[in-house]
C-alpha cells in the first residue's frame, strides 16, 4: 500500500495537479460527504483510480482543527516517500509574526523587502544555457534575398510551427541549439541558407520574446507556503522571495529542490549572501518542490566581531568557519580569549550530573588561522568575543578655557611641560600664567600635584618647565576663573532691565543703551545709582548718588560721560507726571455711542453722556447699567447723576469702564419655580404677586422668601417692586436628598458632641 501511494504521490509532483491532490486529501480523510460521480470525477483529474485516492486520503494525517482557511497542506511528496521527514503545520499566516527581542537569525531580514527586489527580469537576454519548453515565444528574422519575420510560440509538444515548414521539435533546447535546428530545416526551403559564412545571401536570427511562466510549490518552514506561478528563468531564491521567505524555524543552510520526487538539488543560501555565489542554484522547472527544512546547529554570536546574530552551521562547520562567517573580528576585540557559553548534549549529560551548562574559553588568533584552533560548536552554544582594554598610557592630557587646543597628546620620552604648551597651540592672552598644577598618577593608581609658575615654564626655567610623564594631566586656569569678572545692573522703567558685563570705561549711556532705553514714562531728569564703596576691611555698604540721564543717548550727552564701576547698580525711576491714554465706552441709546479717551484724571459719567451727545428719544435712563473690570454690573441712578452731577452714582471714570444706555421694554420676565415661565407685559406699580400670577403661580419647591427682582441697571431687590425690563427671579427649594443629607449631617455632628463632651468629663473626673 505505501508504495501505490508514493507512486501516486510521484506521478501528481511531476504535474500541476499537486496542489489539488493535496487540498483534496485531508476532506476525503474527514469522511467527506462526496458523491460518488465527484470522487470518480477528481480521480479522473489526478489520473488515478478512485480506491488509489481514498486509500492516500486515509493515509495523510488530518489537518489542524484550528486552521481556518486553507486546510493544512502535506509538506510535499517527499513527505510520502519518507515517512521520518517530520510533518508541517498548517498554513501560516499571511504577515510574518514580529521577531522576539534577542539577537536575530542571520540571513532572514533579506526576505523583509519588497517583493520585487528578487523577482527576475521579464525583458533582455536570458542565459546561454536557458532550455526552452512549451509557452516561450520564438522572434525569427530572415533578409538578404528573402524576407521573412513571424513570432510562433512552443506548443504543448514542445515544437513550433512555421508556414510551409511545418512542425520544428525545439523542446529543451538552448537559443543557440534552437537556431541552428530551424535554419538547417528552413535550408530546404531556402537555397540562401545552404551556405554558411560570408558566402550566405540570407540572414537568419532568432531571439526569445515572451517567456514561459511555470508553476512550483513552496512547502515547509516558509512564510506562504504553497503553489506559485513564476517565471521560467527563476531560481530558488526568486520563488522563496514569492512566498514570503523562510521562517525563524527554517533552514537557509539546507534549501531542497525535488524534481520528479527526488531531490535533485540544496542550495546553501549563506553561499549566496556571504560571497554572492549562486553556482548551486538550479533553474526551476514546471512542478518543481522547494522545500525548507526546519534548521540545524544555531550557534549564537555576540561582542566586537562583524557580524552578530544566530548563525546556522552545516555537518562539518565549527568555530573557524563560524568565524569566517561573521566576518572576523573588529580591531578592538581581545583575540587571545573568547568565551563559548555550552548547554550540555543530552548525550553528555550523564556523563556531566549537575552541570546543565559549560563555560569554554577558546582563542579567536587560533581559530582564524585554523590550524589546531578549531573548537566542535553544539547547538545552542552562544560565542561571546570581549574587547580589549580602553586604557591609554603613553598619552598626556592639558585642560583649560584658555587652551588654543585642549585635549589628550602621545607622550614621548624627553616631553616636558613647555613642548606640551607647544604641541597645544599655546595660551590664549586670558591665561592665568601665576600658577599651574600638574596631577600626576603613579604606578598603584595613587595621584599626587604639582605646582608650577607658567610664565618661568614658558621662559624654559628649569625648576618649571618639569619633565612629564605618562599619564600626567596639566590644568590652566584663566584669569577669569580666578578674578570675579565685574557685573553691574539697571532696574526700573528701561526696555531689558536686568544684570550685564561690566566692561572698561562703561557709561552710563552704554548700560542704558544696552538694556534697550528708556521707557516712554522713565524719567529723564536724572537717575539713581547705589555704589559700592569699601568703608573698613570686611565692610561694604552702598552710596547713592543721582546721575544726569537723557533720552537721547548721543556721545555727548551727559550720561555718556558718567563712568562706570563695577557692581554699580541704576535704577531707573517712573515720571509721576506721565499719564498713558485711557478709553472708556459707551453703548446704547446714546447719540454718538463708541469709545472715548478721557481727558482728565477726574472726568465722570455725567461728562461722558455730555460727550456722546445725550440720552436718545428712545433711552430708557433708570435701566442704565455700568461695567468696570474685575468687578460685577453696577447699578447706577442715571436720572439722578443727570439731575445732580454730585450724586453718589456719578463715579469717576476707570480705564476700560462701560456705560450701557438700553431701550425701554415693556416687559417683565418671571423665571425659575413657577409653573409658567414667561415674559409678561409691564404695569406700573404691579408687585412680584401679579407677575408671578401671570406665570401661573409658584410650583410646589417654590422658596418664596428668597424670590428677588432683577432691575434692568442690574441692581438686585429682594421683595421689590418690578420696572420695565426686570426680571423676577423665583428660587426653588432644596430636594429632598439634600435635606436628608443635611439631616444625617447633623446627626454626625451630634453625636461627635456628645462624644466630645462625655470624654471631656472623663477626663475632669479622673483628675
Amino acid at each position: 500500500m505505501r508504495t501505490t501511494h508514493s507512486c501516486l504521490l510521484r506521478r501528481l509532483a511531476a504535474t500541476a495537479l499537486l496542489p489539488l491532490a493535496l487540498l483534496v486529501f485531508p476532506t476525503l480523510a474527514q469522511g467527506d460527504e462526496r458523491s460518488p460521480e465527484e470522487i470518480e470525477r477528481l480521480a479522473r483529474q489526478l489520473g488515478a483510480t478512485p480506491e488509489q485516492l481514498r486509500a492516500v486520503a486515509q493515509s495523510q494525517q488530518t489537518p489542524d482543527p484550528l486552521a481556518k482557511s486553507p486546510p493544512a497542506l502535506p509538506a510535499s511528496a517527499e513527505q510520502a516517500l519518507a515517512p521520518q521527514t517530520p510533518r508541517l503545520d498548517a498554513l501560516r499566516p499571511a504577515s510574518a509574526p514580529a521577531d522576539p527581542g534577542g539577537p536575530q537569525p542571520f540571513g532572514y531580514e533579506v526576505f523583509r523587502y519588497s517583493p520585487t527586489t528578487f523577482e527576475p527580469l521579464a525583458y533582455g537576454p536570458v542565459d546561454q544555457d536557458y532550455p526552452i519548453g512549451p509557452g516561450d515565444e520564438l522572434v525569427l528574422t530572415m533578409w538578404g534575398d528573402a524576407q521573412l519575420a513571424l513570432t510562433a510560440t512552443v506548443n504543448r509538444e514542445g515544437a513550433v510551427v512555421l508556414p510551409d515548414v511545418g512542425t520544428i521539435p525545439v523542446n529543451g533546447l538552448t537559443l543557440e541549439g534552437a537556431r541552428s535546428r530551424i535554419r538547417a530545416v528552413l535550408a530546404r526551403s531556402y537555397a540562401g541558407l545552404r551556405v554558411a559564412g560570408p558566402g550566405s545571401t540570407i540572414s537568419l536570427d532568432l531571439s526569445l520574446g515572451k517567456l514561459r511562466s511555470i508553476q512550483v510549490f513552496l512547502l515547509g518552514e516558509v512564510l506562504r507556503p504553497g503553489g506559485y506561478t513564476v517565471s521560467s528563468v527563476s531560481r530558488a531564491l526568486n520563488a522563496l522571495y514569492v512566498a514570503g521567505g523562510a521562517t525563524r524555524p527554517g533552514s537557509l543552510r539546507d534549501v531542497r529542490l525535488i524534481r520528479g520526487g527526488r531531490v535533485v538539488a540544496r542550495v546553501d543560501l549563506y553561499r549566496l549572501l556571504l560571497t554572492g555565489d549562486a553556482a548551486d542554484e538550479t533553474r526551476l522547472q514546471n512542478g518543481d518542490v522547494i522545500f525548507v527544512p526546519p534548521v540545524g546547529r544555531r550557534v549564537k554570536v555576540s561582542g566586537p566581531l562583524r557580524r552578530n546574530g544566530l548563525f546556522e552551521l552545516k555537518d562539518g562547520e565549527n568555530l573557524t568557519a563560524l568565524l569566517q562567517m561573521v566576518g572576523g573580528p573588529l580591531a578592538d576585540a581581545d583575540l587571545s580569549r573568547a568565551q563559548i557559553t555550552r548547554v550540555v548534549p543530552p548525550a553528555l549529560r550523564d556523563s556531566l550530573p549537575g552541570q546543565d551548562r559549560l563555560a569554554l574559553d577558546v582563542s579567536l588568533a587560533a581559530a582564524a588561522r585554523g590550524r589546531g584552533g578549531d573548537v566542535p560548536l553544539c547547538d545552542a552554544d552562544e560565542l561571546v568575543a570581549f574587547p580589549i582594554g580602553q586604557e591609554q598610557r603613553n598619552t598626556v592630557r592639558i585642560s583649560g578655557s584658555s587652551v588654543l587646543k585642549p585635549g589628550v597628546y602621545e607622550y614621548r620620552p624627553g616631553l616636558r611641560l613647555r613642548g606640551l604648551l607647544e604641541l597645544a597651540g599655546g595660551l590664549k592672552p586670558e591665561a592665568f600664567l601665576g600658577r599651574a598644577q600638574v596631577t600626576r598618577t603613579a604606578a598603584d593608581r595613587t595621584r599626587s600635584v604639582l605646582r608650577v609658575d607658567l610664565s618661568r615654564a614658558l621662559a624654559g626655567d628649569p625648576r618649571d618647565d618639569i619633565a612629564l610623564e605618562p599619564l600626567d594631566e596639566l590644568g590652566v586656569l584663566s584669569k577669569w576663573d580666578v578674578e570675579e569678572r565685574g557685573r553691574v545692573r539697571i532696574h526700573g522703567l528701561v526696555r531689558r532691565p536686568g544684570e550685564y558685563e561690566y566692561l572698561e570705561g562703561m557709561t552710563l549711556a552704554d548700560l542704558v543703551f544696552q538694556a534697550g532705553g528708556l521707557t516712554d514714562d522713565a524719567l529723564t531728569l536724572s537717575a539713581e545709582l547705589a555704589r559700592v564703596i569699601l568703608r573698613s576691611p570686611g565692610l561694604s555698604i552702598a552710596d547713592t548718588l543721582r546721575v544726569p540721564l537723557e533720552r537721547t543717548l548721543s556721545a555727548d550727552s551727559r550720561a555718556s560721560s558718567f563712568a562706570l564701576e563695577r557692581w554699580d547698580a541704576v535704577f531707573v525711576r517712573r515720571d509721576p507726571e506721565y499719564r498713558e491714554q485711557v478709553f472708556v465706552s459707551v453703548d446704547g441709546e446714546v447719540r454718538f455711542p463708541g469709545r472715548y479717551a478721557l481727558t482728565r484724571r477726574d472726568e465722570r459719567v455725567s461728562d461722558l453722556v455730555k460727550r456722546a451727545g445725550g440720552l436718545t428719544e428712545l433711552a430708557y435712563a433708570p435701566g442704565a447699567s455700568f461695567s468696570r473690570t474685575g468687578a460685577d454690573r453696577l447699578g447706577i441712578d442715571l436720572p439722578a447723576v443727570l439731575r445732580d452731577p454730585h450724586d453718589a452714582s456719578n463715579l469717576v471714570l476707570q480705564s476700560s469702564d462701560v456705560l450701557r444706555v438700553p431701550r425701554f421694554q415693556p416687559t417683565v420676565a418671571i423665571e425659575g419655580a413657577v409653573f409658567n415661565p414667561v415674559t409678561a407685559l409691564y404695569r406700573a406699580g404691579a408687585g412680584v404677586g401679579y407677575y408671578v400670577t401671570q406665570a401661573n403661580g409658584y410650583r410646589r419647591d417654590a422658596d418664596r422668601r428668597r424670590t428677588v427682582v432683577v432691575q434692568a441697571n442690574g441692581s438686585v431687590q429682594k421683595g421689590g417692586t418690578p420696572g420695565p425690563g426686570s426680571r423676577v427671579l423665583v428660587p426653588a427649594r432644596p430636594s429632598t436628598e439634600q435635606k436628608d443629607r443635611l439631616k444625617d449631617f447633623a446627626t454626625v455632628i451630634g453625636i461627635l458632641a456628645s462624644a466630645a463632651t462625655t470624654i471631656y468629663l472623663v477626663n475632669q473626673v479622673s483628675k
